[in-house]
């Protein structure tokens, strides 16, 4: 009996692990190549929250890539691109430590060869996390790729994992890629402050991706756009996750403003969708 008793509850053991590492492997979404087929060249790539695909002549740039199912407060509600979409990626980029924002386990799913830039405390964060090769930007810094540079730059956020006070002190992130067709600047999370302007008079972006939502919604949006001077501005941070049981955001928040104000320059891009580097073509 005593036998039998611990074997069965070796069993169980047994069992429950199974079930453990079952629930462990479908914490990231499943992968869906006909929503995300492969990123064109020289093209942004749209995937869902802040995530976007950058391709510059073949080398990939990847902002904020999370594809875990489950975050603090929020769903996945679709699928995540396949690993071949992003087999290219040569950086990704890491606005701040915010779960929606920064996945170890997402990261991990990329090649070990892609270098992640990231501002200090989410380089603190991730120093035992990955074995990727991580490098902690302040403003300023500078990161070269192959025809072009990566410049970090200031936002107007709460920097670590568990931030709930918006500061302008490097801890949270933009970035300014400098391509040779183009030059694309990236908010991540930022209330509307006056680093919009900085960007605009030091970099003078084509694009500017914006997180639009509820640290820079409505008439914030609009004014940082005006501020950014960008002829395009591509509004992410939608389009993936839902909070609890709430189905994800259908289009970017605050369309109506952004289309009143900003006109033709608004671009929102679907799930998997693409556009040039440029931005595109202006309306004849």
């Amino acid at each position: 009996m005593r036998s039998g008793c611990g074997t069965s509850w070796l069993r169980w053991l047994g069992a429950a692990a199974l079930l453990a590492s079952a629930a462990c492997a479908s914490t990231m979404a499943r992968s869906d190549a006909g929503l995300f087929p492969h990123p064109p060249a020289n093209a942004i790539t749209f995937w869902g929250h802040a995530c976007c695909y950058i391709d510059v002549d073949g080398y990939g740039i990847v902002t904020d890539p999370v594809f875990e199912t489950k975050l603090y407060m929020r769903r996945r509600k679709v699928p995540a691109p396949p690993p071949a979409a992003y087999a290219g990626a040569g950086v990704i980029l890491i606005s701040h430590a915010h779960d929606d924002h920064l996945s170890p386990k997402t990261i991990a799913g990329f090649p070990e060869s892609t270098l992640v830039l990231c501002p200090v405390p989410a380089a603190e964060y991730l120093a035992t996390r990955v074995r990727h090769r991580v490098r902690a930007m302040r403003p300023g810094d500078e990161q070269a790729f192959p025809g072009g540079t990566i410049i970090a730059v200031v936002a107007h956020h709460p920097g670590g994992r568990r931030g709930v006070r918006a500061k302008a002190d490097g801890g949270a992130l933009g970035y300014v890629i400098r391509t040779p067709e183009s030059t694309l600047y990236f908010s991540g999370d930022t209330n509307f402050f006056g680093g919009f302007d900085s960007v605009r008079v030091r970099y003078k972006p084509a694009v500017g991706i914006l997180d639009i939502n509820g640290h820079l919604h409505a008439m914030d949006a609009v004014q940082a756009a005006h501020a950014l001077g960008a002829r395009t501005i591509l509004p992410v941070h939608w389009g993936a996750y839902g909070y609890w049981w709430f189905s994800q955001q259908k289009e970017p928040r605050d369309m109506d403003d952004l289309r009143r104000h900003l006109g033709a320059a608004v671009v929102p891009l679907a799930l998997g969708a693409s556009m040039p580097l440029t931005g595109p073509p202006p309306p004849r």
